[in-house]
């Protein structure tokens, strides 16, 4: 429950990260900027945190903000136990009492879909931040038993990105000038939990979001990302009569004969057969936009059973090849990923397709694109895609935590890598949270080519 008072604190179950579209739909309805958070106390990911010495949490924000309100979101014995109301310290600065307890992780949101009283002076929603930490163990490992586990964690770890990590040659130019920048502080982790921070703090600058440590429950990010899909479910009424194919499709076809279907992923989450018989449903549509911009990804099997719809017989659209030993050159043979389309007529769909992509077009759905694209009349429009894509798999360290790395590289069907590069539209359309207020310019260049095409 929010509090009526001008300040309010919501408390909720959430405490996953709040990215891509969720997010950015919470930015503003104004003209301006949101703001940003710049500084957090005790900061981000922190696993050092002293709970004899932290007796208050602080925000720092990069302009003036409104004082008449907040927005702390989350909530059970992962949310700080506040014991005092939350104060702004200037107009750039929050701080509020807690109470910590020791060994224990705590996790809370600022600001999120139902709450978002975070905002600049000039009343801008501060785009939702989830905010985690952990707090140190009342007894602590005995030092040197603690450092002689570090480093031969630190050891298998060197090793193991080297031989193992599929974008090593890519993601971070010297490899040697990064560990010894971060060594001393792996190697003084008071805890392994510390160390397992330090070691996602280090490879941060990968920006690889497919890379990732897990100690037990807990889950150490090396990279994440924020991103507007460029989607709105809001607006597609006015272009589309629209129904749902399950729980993350929408189907259906403008006034004048042209289809329309969104899938939002490739997880347990989307019914394929409900895709499916809304695909039957819309062959005799003149033309069809698919629409995947709120698509990160997941099952590559999956994307493959609906992209048979619309390919002739078989058609590479992949390649990968796998990390097999340290060296730019150790990698397996090039293999080749295939799509088979349907036999049977009554499963293809036969006109031209128009597909739409955004930033947050990522990993499996970005092979969905490149499955598509071997159909006999498709065309990409929007904006190019995130280019991320990794298979990972996990390494044991030794010391109880498990780093997943990318373990091949996924390619072009002409054998580039398109890692960090992202998947170029065939019409680029320039589209941003603004434009999105008022009508959808990437679904509406879309049906103005399909149009044209079909008339």
């Amino acid at each position: 429950m929010v509090s009526q008072l001008n300040s309010s604190i919501r408390r909720t179950r959430r405490t996953a990260p709040l990215l891509g579209a969720a997010a950015c739909a919470f930015a503003t309805l104004a003209a301006q900027e949101p703001p940003k958070v710049v500084e957090l106390s005790p900061a981000n990911f922190a696993a050092d945190v002293d709970c004899k010495v932290v007796k208050q949490l602080t925000i720092t924000f990069d302009r003036a903000m409104s004082n008449t309100g907040f927005s702390f979101c989350g909530g059970g014995p992962k949310h700080p136990k506040f014991t005092g109301k939350p104060q702004w310290k200037d107009q750039k600065t929050l701080v509020v009492d807690v109470e910590l307890e020791p060994d224990h992780d705590y996790a809370l949101g600022l600001n999120c879909p139902g709450a978002s009283n975070f905002r600049s002076a000039g009343g801008a929603a501060l785009v939702p931040v989830q905010w985690t930490f952990s707090t140190l163990p009342a007894q602590l490992p005995k030092p040197a038993e603690q450092q002689a586990r570090n480093k031969k964690a630190l050891d298998t770890l060197t090793r193991t990105l080297a031989a193992s990590y599929s974008y090593y040659d890519l993601r971070v130019k010297d490899w040697s000038k990064l560990l010894k920048e971060r060594t001393p502080e792996l190697t003084a982790a008071k805890t392994d939990k510390v160390w397992a921070s330090a070691a996602a703090h280090m490879l941060a600058v990968t920006e690889d979001i497919h890379m990732y440590l897990r100690l037990g429950e807990q889950t150490f990010a090396t990279g994440t990302r924020a991103i507007d899909s460029l989607y709105r479910r809001k607006l597609l009424d006015k272009y589309v009569k629209l129904q749902p194919a399950g729980d993350n499709a929408l189907y259906g076809r403008t006034d004048d004969g042209i289809g329309y279907l969104m899938i939002a992923c490739w997880t347990e989450g989307l019914d394929l057969a409900a895709v499916e018989q809304a695909l039957g449903s819309l062959r005799d549509t003149k033309a069809l936009v698919v629409d995947v911009r709120p698509n990160s990804g997941g099952d590559e099997l999956m994307a493959q059973r609906i992209a048979a719809w619309f390919v002739e017989g078989t058609k590479v659209y992949g390649k990968n090849r796998y990390r097999v030993r340290a060296g730019k050159d150790g990698f397996g043979p090039v293999l080749e990923r295939e799509v088979k389309g349907n036999a049977e007529p009554g499963k293809r769909y036969p006109a031209p397709i128009v597909v739409l992509t955004s930033r947050y077009v990522m990993s499996s759905n970005e092979s969905f694109v490149l499955m598509l694209r071997q159909s006999k009349d498709c065309t990409v429009v929007g904006q190019r895609t995130f280019g991320c894509s990794g298979n990972p798999k996990p390494h044991e360290l030794g010391n109880g935590v498990t780093i997943v790395v990318p373990s091949w590289q996924d390619l072009r069907p002409d054998g580039t890598c398109f890692e960090g590069e992202g998947l170029a539209p065939d019409v680029e359309v320039a589209a941003t949270a603004q434009d999105l207020e008022q009508h959808d310019p990437i679904l509406e260049r879309a049906l103005e080519l399909l149009r044209k095409k079909v008339k």
